[in-house]
């Protein structure tokens, strides 16, 4: 069957056989790395001025009160309309004092020029915490233009005063984890499969405790080698302006 792309998304899953909803069905809700992004905000919380620039997946405003909401889409609740790719000309510089952006980065075209507007927009020693596709499906497509390491964002907050924290989001089996719960969102599994990867989907983490050092390259063993983690579903920091 073929199905047009003018119609919704809601018009398109209505459009498709019950074989094939069952497909796609999932059996225990809640995406797995939803929780290592309220972990970030918990641990950044502030009643400080925040600007929000694309943040989804997290309820902000309990760890963010004061906050303003940027968005693409003219969904409820935010506080000021832009174009799908931030441009961010409108804000006046230097009027916030903290920076929240997480899952928008890898949709940038042009990256730095995002992370040298968030910069302008930050007060003297203001705070960006931010979080950013590494081994991740791609989504959103056609606009996912790149995935991080912890050599990138070093690379792009090279002119910024400090790194306090920068870290991957997950462990390794439990990214493993993650990308399989993608697989069952983004691809049509035969169904009877489905609850079995599901399963291994949310338990594959537990395999984390054997893991006892990691490294950033083969056969090199040195600390300055070492890494929190060498395939993390996301990168996380914490920049200072």
């Amino acid at each position: 069957m073929t199905i047009s792309p003018e119609l919704s998304p809601k018009q398109q899953r209505a459009k498709r056989s019950r074989w094939q909803k069952l497909s796609r069905k999932t059996y225990f809700g809640g995406k797995l790395s939803t929780k290592n992004l309220v972990r970030l905000c918990k641990e950044n919380a502030s009643d400080k001025r925040t600007i929000i620039i694309h943040t989804e997946d997290v309820d902000y405003r309990e760890f963010f009160p004061n906050s303003f909401l940027v968005s693409k889409a003219p969904t409820k609740g935010y506080d000021l309309l832009v174009d799908k790719y931030y441009h961010l000309d409108g804000i006046e510089s230097e009027s916030y004092d903290v920076a929240l952006c997480t899952g928008l980065l890898e949709h940038i075209p042009d990256p730095q020029r995002l992370i040298d507007d968030i910069k302008r927009i930050l007060k003297p020693n203001g705070k960006l915490i931010i979080s950013a596709s590494a081994v991740f499906s791609f989504h959103e497509g056609p606009d996912n233009f790149f995935h991080f390491t912890p050599f990138a964002f070093k690379l792009l907050f090279k002119d910024w005063s400090e790194i306090e924290v920068l870290r991957g989001a997950s462990k390794p089996f439990e990214t493993i984890g993650i990308l399989m719960q993608r697989i069952l969102y983004q691809c049509d599994v035969f169904p009877l499969a489905r609850p079995f990867i599901e399963i291994m989907a949310r338990t594959a983490r537990v395999f984390d405790i054997f893991v006892t050092q990691q490294f950033d390259i083969t056969w090199k063993y040195s600390d300055d080698h070492k890494i929190d983690s060498m395939m993390p579903s996301n990168i996380q920091a914490v920049v200072r302006k």
